[in-house]
């Protein structure tokens, strides 16, 4: 069993067969949802490739512990959309034609995290990945407050510190700072992947 998960999803399964037209509404509350968004921004030309595959690894524990997942590539707004998904393989195919192009602002992909989130039930998360610059800061803070009040969880990655103290300010799940920053381009794979840890068990601060 993953580690990273809010519980145990595995339990929720078919109780007829075939199963009930409510099916769907019984099970919702207890299926986790996770909106992962990766910087595609033209200063992650040349390492983005590391962060595919970080997100590759990312995908398939979400997936294997039966969450929905969706992927946000984000710049200067949403660059590329795929709807939350049990099926990865239109998200995997995404990631690997994904190219590095444009400024950088989050709070596109923090509003857009808020309109598919908001209204759902269950555990619901953004795990963001960036290498700069947020954009506008108090527009960003503003957006992650409102996805806080609807109980939406963010946790954030960040190339180097600077990246990971601005993307903090969005963050409502933090535990020591330094496990925001990942720390060079050689660990951009394994700081994407390991935003699965931050998951485990966590209740997103209010702000």
């Amino acid at each position: 069993m993953s580690t990273w998960i809010r519980r145990d999803y595995t339990g929720v399964g078919v109780t007829q067969s075939p199963p009930g037209r409510h099916l769907a509404a019984v099970q919702a509350p207890f299926i986790g949802k996770v909106l992962l968004c990766i910087d595609v921004s033209g200063s992650m030309s040349g390492r983005l490739h590391h962060a595919v595959a970080g997100a590759e690894r990312f995908v398939a524990e979400a997936v294997a512990a039966h969450y929905e997942i969706g992927l946000v590539l984000w710049n200067h707004g949403v660059h590329t959309f795929v709807p939350l998904s049990r099926e990865p393989t239109r998200m995997l195919r995404t990631l690997r034609e994904a190219a590095a192009r444009g400024g950088t602002n989050v709070t596109p992909t923090l509003e857009r995290g808020i309109a598919e989130l908001g209204e759902l039930s269950g555990d619901r998360v953004m795990a963001v990945f960036g290498d700069g610059e947020i954009g506008p800061v108090e527009a960003a803070q503003r957006a992650a407050r409102r996805a806080a009040e609807r109980g939406i969880r963010i946790i954030v990655r960040g190339l180097g510190e600077e990246s990971a103290a601005r993307l903090r300010l969005i963050a409502t799940d933090v535990d020591a700072p330094g496990e925001t920053v990942v720390a060079s381009e050689r660990e951009i794979a394994a700081g994407v992947a390991s935003m699965v840890r931050t998951l485990a068990g966590r209740r997103g601060r209010r702000r």
